[in-house]
C-alpha cells in the first residue's frame, strides 16, 4: 500500500466544480491584482474566525512581518516566541530595521506550545530591559496556546499579543476562533495548510481598525491611496487567483477540520495499547483543536521513520534543528529549552489529511505497531 502524507488533488476534486466558473471569469476581466475576490475572501474569512477586519496577503511570514510592523512599539521592544516553532515564526523580527527587537525564545509545555510559566517568570525579570513588547504565542500543530494566561499575562506586563495561527484554522479556545483572540493574528495559507491556498499567500486577522488599516497600507508599499506613501511598505498583496482558491476551500473548512479529527481518533484508538508511542495530548484549556499536524513521540524516531519509508508510509520530522541550532540565531538569549532539544530527536509526524482512509490508518498504525514488537 502506497499512503500520501497529504492529499491535495482531492481536495481540488471537491472545489473545481464550484471555482472553475470563477476562474474563468478571473482571466477575462484580468483582475490579478486587487481583483474584487480579495475582498469577498476578506470578508467571508473575517466572518468565519469572528473578527471585524481581514487582510490577504502574500504569505504567513508575510502576514507576521507586517502585523509586527502595524503595532506602535518603541526600541528595544522586547518579543517572546516558542523555542519549538517553524524558523518562520522568528525571521520577521529580523526584517524590519526601525525598531531594535530583543528576541527570546521560551521552551515549549507538553501540549508543544509556549510554556506560560516560564513566559511569566521570563517577563518578571526581563521586562523592565525593555520600553515595548510583544508576545507571540504560536498554536502548533492545530492545537491553540494557553491563551487565558497569556491574556493576563500580556496585560500584567503590558505586552501586544500576536497570534501565529498558521496551523491552527478553525481551532478555538476561550469559546472563540484562533485568530480573533489576540490583538492581531497572522495566517499561512501554504498549500499544506487546513486552509490552503494554490501557492504562497496568507492573511491577517484582527478587531483593532487602526491595526488593520495600517496593514492594509503596509502590504501596498505603506500606500492607502495611490501614489500618497505614509509609511516604509512593501508589496505583500494576495494574488487575486488564490483568493478565488481559498474562498472556496473555506466553505468545505470545518467538515475538512471534522474529517481531521476523526483520524486522529482513529490514530489514537489504535495506538493507544502501545507504551513506546506517545500521541499528542489535548488541553482542557482548548474548545478545538484541528490536527494539522499529528506528532508522535517516540524513543526510536529516526529508526522507526527508515522502517515506514520501506513500508512507503512517508513522515516528516516537526522540526529536526530547533531555532536556537541554525546560524541566523545562534546568538539568542534563551532558556535551557530542555523539552525542544529533546522533542526534536522524539517527535515524528504521520500522515493526516480530511481524505485519509480507515485502511490506510490500519496500515500506518499496524507497521508502527510491529516495528514494536
Amino acid at each position: 500500500m502506497d499512503v500520501m502524507f497529504n492529499n491535495l488533488s482531492k481536495q481540488w476534486d471537491v472545489i473545481k466544480k464550484d471555482v472553475a466558473p470563477r476562474l474563468e471569469a478571473l482571466f477575462k476581466q484580468s483582475d490579478f491584482i486587487g481583483g474584487k475576490a480579495i475582498g469577498e475572501f476578506e470578508e467571508n474569512f473575517a466572518q468565519y474566525c469572528g473578527v471585524k477586519y481581514s487582510v490577504g496577503v502574500s504569505n504567513g511570514t508575510d502576514a507576521l512581518k507586517l502585523s509586527l510592523a502595524a503595532f506602535k512599539v518603541e526600541s528595544p521592544c522586547g518579543v517572546m516566541i516558542p523555542a519549538n516553532t517553524f524558523i518562520a515564526t522568528a525571521l520577521p523580527v529580523t526584517y524590519i530595521s526601525d525598531v531594535n527587537y530583543d528576541l527570546t525564545l521560551i521552551d515549549c509545555d507538553e501540549y508543544y506550545q509556549i510554556d506560560v510559566e516560564l513566559l511569566e517568570l521570563y517577563l518578571k525579570e526581563n521586562r523592565n530591559k525593555w520600553k515595548s513588547c510583544i508576545i507571540i504565542p504560536v498554536h502548533l500543530f492545530g492545537h491553540p496556546s494557553n491563551m487565558k494566561r497569556i491574556l493576563e499575562i500580556a496585560e500584567k506586563f503590558d505586552c501586544y499579543v500576536l497570534e501565529d495561527s498558521s496551523q491552527a484554522h478553525g481551532a478555538m479556545a476561550l469559546n472563540k476562533k484562533v485568530g480573533g483572540i489576540g490583538d492581531i493574528s497572522a495566517f499561512s495559507l501554504y498549500p499544506g495548510k487546513n486552509l490552503g491556498a494554490a501557492g504562497d499567500a496568507g492573511v491577517i486577522t484582527t478587531n483593532n481598525e487602526e491595526l488593520y488599516k495600517k496593514v492594509k497600507s503596509l502590504r501596498n508599499y505603506g500606500s492607502s491611496l495611490k501614489y500618497h506613501y505614509d509609511f516604509k511598505g512593501w508589496n505583500n498583496r494576495l494574488d487575486t487567483i488564490q483568493a478565488i482558491i481559498v474562498d472556496e476551500k473555506l466553505k468545505h473548512l470545518d467538515k475538512w477540520n471534522d474529517m481531521r479529527i476523526k483520524v486522529a481518533k482513529k490514530y489514537d484508538k489504535l495506538l493507544k495499547e502501545n507504551s513506546k508511542v506517545i500521541t499528542p495530548k489535548t488541553a482542557p484549556y482548548i474548545n478545538k483543536q484541528v490536527y494539522h499536524i499529528y506528532a508522535i513521540r517516540i524513543k526510536e524516531r529516526d529508526t522507526l521513520q527508515t522502517y515506514l519509508k520501506e513500508n512507503n508510509i512517508p513522515t516528516i520530522i516537526h522540526y529536526p534543528i530547533p531555532i536556537e541550532k541554525t546560524n541566523p540565531f545562534k546568538h539568542l538569549e534563551h532558556f535551557d529549552n530542555k523539552r525542544t532539544k529533546q522533542y526534536a530527536n522524539e517527535l515524528l509526524s504521520l500522515p493526516i489529511h480530511p481524505f485519509l482512509t480507515d485502511e490506510e490508518i490500519e496500515y500506518i498504525t499496524a507497521k508502527i505497531n510491529a516495528f514494536f514488537d
